[in-house]
Protein backbone atom coordinates (compact mmCIF):
# COMPACT_ATOMS: atom_id res chain seq x y z
CA UNK A 1 0.00 0.00 0.00
CA UNK A 2 1.27 3.37 -0.87
CA UNK A 3 0.74 7.14 0.47
CA UNK A 4 2.74 10.30 -0.76
CA UNK A 5 2.30 13.33 1.06
CA UNK A 6 3.09 17.13 0.18
CA UNK A 7 4.45 18.85 3.14
CA UNK A 8 2.60 22.73 2.81
CA UNK A 9 4.14 25.80 3.31
CA UNK A 10 7.26 24.41 1.43
CA UNK A 11 7.43 25.86 -2.13
CA UNK A 12 8.19 23.59 -4.39
CA UNK A 13 7.72 19.92 -2.27
CA UNK A 14 6.06 18.62 -5.03
CA UNK A 15 6.59 18.91 -8.14
CA UNK A 16 9.97 19.91 -7.53
CA UNK A 17 12.45 19.94 -4.95
CA UNK A 18 12.88 19.61 -1.17
CA UNK A 19 13.24 23.26 0.35
CA UNK A 20 13.37 23.40 4.39
CA UNK A 21 14.09 27.02 4.97
CA UNK A 22 12.72 27.67 8.64
CA UNK A 23 8.74 30.34 8.15
CA UNK A 24 8.49 32.46 11.05
CA UNK A 25 5.04 33.35 10.40
CA UNK A 26 2.17 32.58 7.67
CA UNK A 27 -1.42 31.61 7.31
CA UNK A 28 -1.02 28.43 5.72
CA UNK A 29 -1.27 26.85 2.30
CA UNK A 30 -3.43 29.54 -0.36
CA UNK A 31 -5.89 26.96 -1.40
CA UNK A 32 -6.44 28.72 -4.67
CA UNK A 33 -2.96 29.28 -5.73
CA UNK A 34 -1.48 26.35 -4.10
CA UNK A 35 0.76 23.86 -6.86
CA UNK A 36 -1.27 20.70 -5.85
CA UNK A 37 -4.91 21.42 -6.93
CA UNK A 38 -7.13 18.27 -6.87
CA UNK A 39 -8.43 16.62 -9.99
CA UNK A 40 -10.83 14.56 -7.85
CA UNK A 41 -14.26 15.50 -6.70
CA UNK A 42 -15.12 17.14 -3.25
CA UNK A 43 -16.64 14.28 -1.55
CA UNK A 44 -16.52 16.12 2.27
CA UNK A 45 -16.89 19.34 3.01
CA UNK A 46 -16.83 19.60 7.10
CA UNK A 47 -16.85 22.76 8.96
CA UNK A 48 -18.21 21.45 12.69
CA UNK A 49 -21.14 23.62 11.98
CA UNK A 50 -23.59 20.78 12.61
CA UNK A 51 -22.72 19.74 16.38
CA UNK A 52 -24.42 20.07 19.53
CA UNK A 53 -22.84 22.92 21.27
CA UNK A 54 -20.26 21.75 24.27
CA UNK A 55 -18.21 23.90 25.75
CA UNK A 56 -16.77 24.92 29.37
CA UNK A 57 -15.98 28.29 28.53
CA UNK A 58 -17.85 31.23 27.76
CA UNK A 59 -15.88 32.40 24.41
CA UNK A 60 -13.25 30.85 21.90
CA UNK A 61 -10.52 33.31 23.56
CA UNK A 62 -10.80 32.36 27.09
CA UNK A 63 -8.84 29.18 27.11
CA UNK A 64 -9.89 25.74 26.48
CA UNK A 65 -12.87 23.50 27.70
CA UNK A 66 -11.40 21.66 30.86
CA UNK A 67 -12.45 18.89 33.08
CA UNK A 68 -13.08 20.24 36.34
CA UNK A 69 -14.49 20.45 40.29
CA UNK A 70 -17.88 21.94 40.95
CA UNK A 71 -17.99 24.24 44.13
CA UNK A 72 -18.48 21.19 46.24
CA UNK A 73 -15.05 20.08 45.12
CA UNK A 74 -16.17 16.30 44.43
CA UNK A 75 -18.50 16.52 41.34
CA UNK A 76 -16.53 16.73 37.85
CA UNK A 77 -17.71 19.41 35.65
CA UNK A 78 -16.97 17.97 31.97
CA UNK A 79 -15.78 19.72 29.52
CA UNK A 80 -14.87 17.14 26.79
CA UNK A 81 -16.85 14.15 25.60
CA UNK A 82 -16.57 11.24 23.47
CA UNK A 83 -18.81 11.25 20.34
CA UNK A 84 -19.49 9.19 17.15
CA UNK A 85 -21.47 9.75 14.31
CA UNK A 86 -21.57 9.80 10.33
CA UNK A 87 -21.02 12.65 7.72
CA UNK A 88 -22.65 12.41 3.98
CA UNK A 89 -20.37 11.64 1.00
CA UNK A 90 -21.26 14.55 -1.48
CA UNK A 91 -23.13 13.28 -4.34
CA UNK A 92 -22.13 9.81 -2.56
CA UNK A 93 -25.95 8.24 -2.74
CA UNK A 94 -26.27 7.90 0.63
CA UNK A 95 -22.79 6.49 1.71
CA UNK A 96 -21.02 8.07 4.35
CA UNK A 97 -17.94 8.20 6.34
CA UNK A 98 -17.82 7.66 10.27
CA UNK A 99 -15.94 9.98 12.80
CA UNK A 100 -15.36 9.26 16.39
CA UNK A 101 -14.31 11.75 18.63
CA UNK A 102 -12.62 11.10 22.54
CA UNK A 103 -12.25 13.52 24.36
CA UNK A 104 -12.96 16.75 22.36
CA UNK A 105 -15.19 19.67 22.48
CA UNK A 106 -17.26 21.70 20.01
CA UNK A 107 -18.10 25.16 19.48
CA UNK A 108 -19.92 25.06 16.57
CA UNK A 109 -20.31 29.23 15.97
CA UNK A 110 -17.02 30.66 17.57
CA UNK A 111 -14.57 32.02 15.24
CA UNK A 112 -10.75 31.46 16.36
CA UNK A 113 -9.87 33.27 19.56
CA UNK A 114 -7.54 36.15 17.86
CA UNK A 115 -10.90 36.71 15.56
CA UNK A 116 -12.82 36.79 18.53
CA UNK A 117 -10.78 39.23 20.64
CA UNK A 118 -10.25 41.51 17.40
CA UNK A 119 -13.91 41.83 16.91
CA UNK A 120 -14.96 42.76 20.88
CA UNK A 121 -11.64 45.14 20.81
CA UNK A 122 -13.01 46.50 17.10
CA UNK A 123 -16.50 45.55 16.00
CA UNK A 124 -15.07 43.75 13.13
CA UNK A 125 -12.33 40.14 13.60
CA UNK A 126 -11.84 37.49 10.46
CA UNK A 127 -10.23 34.19 11.30
CA UNK A 128 -7.23 33.53 8.28
CA UNK A 129 -8.32 32.56 4.71
CA UNK A 130 -10.08 29.21 4.10
CA UNK A 131 -11.18 28.96 8.50
CA UNK A 132 -14.33 28.67 9.02
CA UNK A 133 -16.26 29.23 12.17
CA UNK A 134 -16.76 26.86 14.37
CA UNK A 135 -14.39 24.21 15.53
CA UNK A 136 -14.15 20.92 17.24
CA UNK A 137 -11.64 21.01 20.36
CA UNK A 138 -9.07 18.36 21.46
CA UNK A 139 -8.06 17.88 25.05
CA UNK A 140 -4.66 17.29 26.58
CA UNK A 141 -2.87 16.48 29.33
CA UNK A 142 -1.29 19.11 30.26
CA UNK A 143 0.89 20.55 33.27
CA UNK A 144 0.55 24.14 32.83
CA UNK A 145 -3.19 24.47 33.83
CA UNK A 146 -4.82 22.47 35.71
CA UNK A 147 -5.31 19.20 34.50
CA UNK A 148 -8.06 17.70 36.54
CA UNK A 149 -9.31 14.58 34.99
CA UNK A 150 -7.75 15.33 31.49
CA UNK A 151 -6.68 13.25 28.91
CA UNK A 152 -4.94 13.33 25.98
CA UNK A 153 -7.57 13.53 23.56
CA UNK A 154 -8.16 12.72 19.69
CA UNK A 155 -10.50 12.43 17.06
CA UNK A 156 -10.97 9.99 13.92
CA UNK A 157 -12.02 10.60 10.22
CA UNK A 158 -12.82 6.86 8.57
CA UNK A 159 -12.68 7.24 5.24
CA UNK A 160 -12.53 3.59 4.17
CA UNK A 161 -15.88 3.67 2.13
CA UNK A 162 -14.14 6.36 -0.19
CA UNK A 163 -12.55 4.21 -2.74
CA UNK A 164 -9.29 6.36 -3.39
CA UNK A 165 -8.91 9.22 -1.14
CA UNK A 166 -6.03 11.75 -3.26
CA UNK A 167 -6.47 14.76 -1.33
CA UNK A 168 -7.51 16.46 2.39
CA UNK A 169 -7.47 20.54 2.80
CA UNK A 170 -7.86 21.26 6.99
CA UNK A 171 -7.71 23.74 8.85
CA UNK A 172 -7.01 24.52 12.95
CA UNK A 173 -6.47 27.06 15.47
CA UNK A 174 -4.30 28.00 18.62
CA UNK A 175 -1.79 25.37 17.44
CA UNK A 176 0.52 25.41 15.39
CA UNK A 177 3.91 27.04 16.51
CA UNK A 178 5.79 28.49 19.32
CA UNK A 179 4.00 27.50 22.32
CA UNK A 180 1.57 24.90 20.64
CA UNK A 181 1.27 21.53 18.81
CA UNK A 182 -1.10 19.70 16.42
CA UNK A 183 -0.12 16.34 14.93
CA UNK A 184 -2.09 14.58 11.99
CA UNK A 185 -1.55 10.58 11.47
CA UNK A 186 -2.84 8.13 8.99
CA UNK A 187 -4.00 4.85 9.21
CA UNK A 188 -3.93 2.34 6.00
CA UNK A 189 -4.77 -1.09 8.01
CA UNK A 190 -8.54 -0.17 9.35
CA UNK A 191 -6.69 2.22 12.64
CA UNK A 192 -4.03 -0.83 13.76
CA UNK A 193 -1.31 1.19 13.55
CA UNK A 194 -1.03 4.88 12.78
CA UNK A 195 2.15 7.24 11.09
CA UNK A 196 2.65 10.80 10.75
CA UNK A 197 1.34 12.96 8.35
CA UNK A 198 2.16 16.22 9.64
CA UNK A 199 4.13 16.61 13.28
CA UNK A 200 4.16 20.07 14.52
CA UNK A 201 5.60 20.03 18.07
CA UNK A 202 4.41 23.34 20.06
CA UNK A 203 7.37 25.26 21.19
CA UNK A 204 9.68 23.07 19.68
CA UNK A 205 8.38 23.99 16.27
CA UNK A 206 12.40 23.56 14.86
CA UNK A 207 11.67 19.74 14.98
CA UNK A 208 8.66 19.74 13.12
CA UNK A 209 8.32 17.14 10.20
CA UNK A 210 6.28 15.70 7.54
CA UNK A 211 7.19 11.76 6.71
CA UNK A 212 7.09 10.01 3.40
CA UNK A 213 5.99 6.63 3.79
CA UNK A 214 7.44 5.16 0.79
CA UNK A 215 10.78 6.01 1.91
CA UNK A 216 10.49 6.57 5.57
CA UNK A 217 12.32 9.93 5.42
CA UNK A 218 11.41 12.69 7.64
CA UNK A 219 11.68 16.28 6.24
CA UNK A 220 12.20 19.10 8.32
CA UNK A 221 9.30 21.50 8.82
CA UNK A 222 10.51 24.51 10.97
CA UNK A 223 7.41 26.53 10.61
CA UNK A 224 6.61 28.70 13.37
CA UNK A 225 2.91 29.52 12.61
CA UNK A 226 2.98 32.61 14.98
CA UNK A 227 -0.55 33.85 13.91
CA UNK A 228 -2.00 30.55 14.59
CA UNK A 229 -4.90 32.23 16.84
CA UNK A 230 -6.38 33.48 13.82
CA UNK A 231 -6.26 29.87 11.85
CA UNK A 232 -3.85 27.99 9.50
CA UNK A 233 -4.71 26.12 5.99
CA UNK A 234 -2.84 23.08 5.15
CA UNK A 235 -2.94 20.91 2.18
CA UNK A 236 -2.05 16.98 1.95
CA UNK A 237 -2.12 14.73 -0.94
CA UNK A 238 -2.93 11.00 -0.32
CA UNK A 239 -3.26 8.87 -3.51
CA UNK A 240 -4.32 6.07 -1.43
CA UNK A 241 -6.97 3.92 -0.48
CA UNK A 242 -8.28 2.26 3.09
CA UNK A 243 -7.37 5.72 4.55
CA UNK A 244 -8.08 6.65 7.98
CA UNK A 245 -7.30 10.11 9.38
CA UNK A 246 -6.38 11.15 13.66
CA UNK A 247 -6.53 14.64 14.37
CA UNK A 248 -4.27 15.42 18.02
CA UNK A 249 -2.35 17.41 19.67
CA UNK A 250 1.46 16.97 19.75
CA UNK A 251 1.85 15.19 22.69
CA UNK A 252 3.92 17.60 24.18
CA UNK A 253 1.99 19.69 27.33
CA UNK A 254 0.79 22.73 25.69
CA UNK A 255 -1.08 26.10 26.70
CA UNK A 256 -3.37 25.98 24.38
CA UNK A 257 -5.78 22.78 22.67
CA UNK A 258 -5.84 22.09 18.87
CA UNK A 259 -8.95 23.29 17.16
CA UNK A 260 -9.77 21.76 14.18
CA UNK A 261 -12.07 24.24 12.34
CA UNK A 262 -12.46 22.76 8.85
CA UNK A 263 -11.83 19.29 6.69
CA UNK A 264 -11.82 18.95 2.67
CA UNK A 265 -11.41 15.34 0.95
CA UNK A 266 -10.98 14.85 -2.22
CA UNK A 267 -11.34 11.93 -4.20
CA UNK A 268 -13.66 9.09 -6.18
CA UNK A 269 -17.16 8.39 -5.31
CA UNK A 270 -17.97 4.81 -3.65
CA UNK A 271 -18.12 2.33 -5.92
CA UNK A 272 -22.00 1.76 -5.98
CA UNK A 273 -22.35 5.21 -7.41
CA UNK A 274 -19.28 5.71 -9.95
CA UNK A 275 -19.17 1.92 -11.33
CA UNK A 276 -15.06 2.06 -10.77
CA UNK A 277 -14.15 -1.62 -9.38
CA UNK A 278 -13.02 -1.09 -6.19
CA UNK A 279 -9.39 -3.23 -7.12
CA UNK A 280 -9.06 -0.44 -10.09
CA UNK A 281 -5.64 0.35 -10.25
CA UNK A 282 -4.74 4.10 -10.01
CA UNK A 283 -1.55 5.64 -11.48
CA UNK A 284 -0.44 9.09 -10.71
CA UNK A 285 3.06 11.05 -10.98
CA UNK A 286 5.24 12.55 -8.97
CA UNK A 287 8.87 14.29 -8.77
CA UNK A 288 9.67 12.56 -12.05
CA UNK A 289 8.86 9.36 -10.60
CA UNK A 290 5.14 7.36 -11.54
CA UNK A 291 2.88 5.17 -8.90
CA UNK A 292 0.67 2.18 -9.04
CA UNK A 293 -1.50 1.60 -6.47
CA UNK A 294 -0.43 -2.44 -7.32
CA UNK A 295 2.35 -3.70 -8.40
CA UNK A 296 2.24 -3.76 -12.62
CA UNK A 297 3.81 -4.88 -15.56
CA UNK A 298 4.85 -1.51 -16.91
CA UNK A 299 5.26 0.11 -20.28
CA UNK A 300 5.81 3.85 -20.37
CA UNK A 301 5.29 5.05 -23.92
CA UNK A 302 5.99 8.85 -25.31
CA UNK A 303 3.94 10.69 -27.34
CA UNK A 304 6.05 9.57 -30.28
CA UNK A 305 4.46 6.12 -29.39
CA UNK A 306 8.49 5.03 -28.61
CA UNK A 307 8.49 3.04 -25.55
CA UNK A 308 10.92 4.44 -23.16
CA UNK A 309 10.52 2.18 -19.96
CA UNK A 310 9.01 -1.74 -19.89
CA UNK A 311 9.15 -2.75 -15.63
CA UNK A 312 7.29 -5.96 -14.77
CA UNK A 313 5.79 -6.97 -10.72
CA UNK A 314 6.80 -3.24 -9.65
CA UNK A 315 4.80 -0.37 -8.45
CA UNK A 316 6.82 2.61 -9.26
CA UNK A 317 8.98 3.62 -12.16
CA UNK A 318 11.50 6.20 -11.93
CA UNK A 319 11.29 8.82 -14.75
CA UNK A 320 14.42 10.73 -13.67
CA UNK A 321 16.45 9.87 -17.24
CA UNK A 322 13.90 11.31 -19.09
CA UNK A 323 12.56 14.60 -20.16
CA UNK A 324 9.46 16.45 -18.54
CA UNK A 325 6.29 16.09 -20.73
CA UNK A 326 3.16 13.85 -21.10
CA UNK A 327 3.20 9.72 -21.54
CA UNK A 328 1.14 6.64 -21.84
CA UNK A 329 1.49 4.03 -19.50
CA UNK A 330 0.23 0.91 -19.83
CA UNK A 331 -0.14 -1.67 -16.60
CA UNK A 332 -1.19 -4.91 -16.38
CA UNK A 333 -2.61 -5.61 -13.24
CA UNK A 334 -4.98 -8.41 -12.13
CA UNK A 335 -5.31 -9.22 -15.53
CA UNK A 336 -6.47 -6.03 -16.69
CA UNK A 337 -4.60 -3.92 -18.87
CA UNK A 338 -5.16 -0.34 -17.68
CA UNK A 339 -3.86 2.63 -20.15
CA UNK A 340 -3.14 6.25 -18.76
CA UNK A 341 -2.16 9.64 -20.27
CA UNK A 342 -0.24 11.32 -17.55
CA UNK A 343 1.92 14.36 -17.16
CA UNK A 344 5.44 13.55 -15.59
CA UNK A 345 7.13 16.53 -14.45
Amino acid sequence: MKIKIFTPLVAALLLGSWVSNAQDEGTGVDWDTYEIQPGSPLLIDENFQGFEFFHTDNDPNSGNSEHKLDEDGETIIWGYKELETEAPIINGGGSTVGYSFYQCAFAPEWKSSYGYRDEMATGSGDNSPYVTDGFVEISRFDTVYSAIHTLRGYFTVDLRSIPFVEMIQWTHSSTGGKRRGVLCEISLDDGTTWDTLRYQPGEAYLYSFTRDPFTGEDTPNPIRCEPSGYGMSWADGIFMENVMLRFSSSGIPTIQTARIHDLKVYGDLPVSVNGIAADALKIFARDKEIFLSGNSNVQVYNLSGVMVQNVTNTNRVSMKSYPAGVYFVKAAYNNQLTTRKILVK
